[in-house]
């Protein structure tokens, strides 16, 4: 269940929708132009009573961002609004002229607070699952890294591609001639090893919380790295 907040500047537009069937689902609550609890609000439905409302409006827009991330969805007087492009412009998500079907403007509304619960649902879900099951999973897609389940840490190419053959190699050393080459494809540069330690350097910071000993990333003395999860 949702609050969705109903400020009604005339009395035409509320016939345009059905009240009744919105309060089966949903806690509506009558405000006015002072805003009244706007920061417990989901969304809120702003009635417009004809085309002189239209600065009132813009002003109510801008006031209800500044407080609220709430859908903000507007229900004009008229089929074609003069005001319709100012309001979406201002950060209205939806305006309903008369030329809306009172079915659509509902399917819209509800589509839209679904939506509200649906990603912190997910990220329990996910959160859950990879506690359970891995601390560390490679997304490829985004070249990126998800932690814990519940944070996605964007790296480099080559960070991605270190981490992903220590992946491939969980719980074993991998020398600094494999881990080389599969960065940078050859074996005949210098400094192989200060160039392999600057990545790991920069990987460590984004996914360790403590650089300097480091969980994940463990150093093999005199052999390579080894991914430790």
């Amino acid at each position: 269940m949702c609050n969705i907040g109903m400020l009604s500047l005339g009395t035409n537009a509320e016939n345009r929708i059905d009240i009744e069937e919105i309060k089966q689902r949903h806690k509506i609550i009558e405000v006015t132009e002072e805003l009244e609890l706007v920061e417990t609000l989901q969304a809120i439905i702003i009635l417009e009573g004809n085309i002189s409302n239209l600065s009132m409006i813009c002003e109510l827009i801008s006031k209800i961002k500044k407080r609220s991330t709430c859908y903000i969805w507007i229900m004009t007087a008229t089929e074609k609004s003069v005001g319709k492009l100012v309001y979406l412009q201002l950060g209205a998500d939806e305006v309903f002229d008369l030329s809306r079907e009172p079915k659509e403007i509902s399917f819209i509304m509800e589509n839209s607070l679904l939506r509200i619960n649906q990603p912190q649902a997910k990220a329990n879900l996910v959160t859950e699952n990879y506690h359970e099951e891995e601390l560390l999973k490679l997304i490829p897609t985004n070249v990126s890294v998800m932690m814990e389940g519940n944070k996605e840490i964007v790296l480099t190419k080559l960070e991605f591609q270190l981490l992903e053959l220590l992946c491939r190699n969980q719980g074993l050393a991998v020398s600094y001639e494999t881990i080389y080459q599969k960065l940078w494809k050859t074996d005949t540069a210098e400094n192989k090893q200060y160039r392999i330690a600057n990545v790991v350097y920069h990987l460590r910071r984004k996914i360790e919380k403590n650089v300097k000993k480091p969980i994940f990333i463990k150093t093999v003395r005199s052999r390579g790295y080894m991914l430790n999860i």
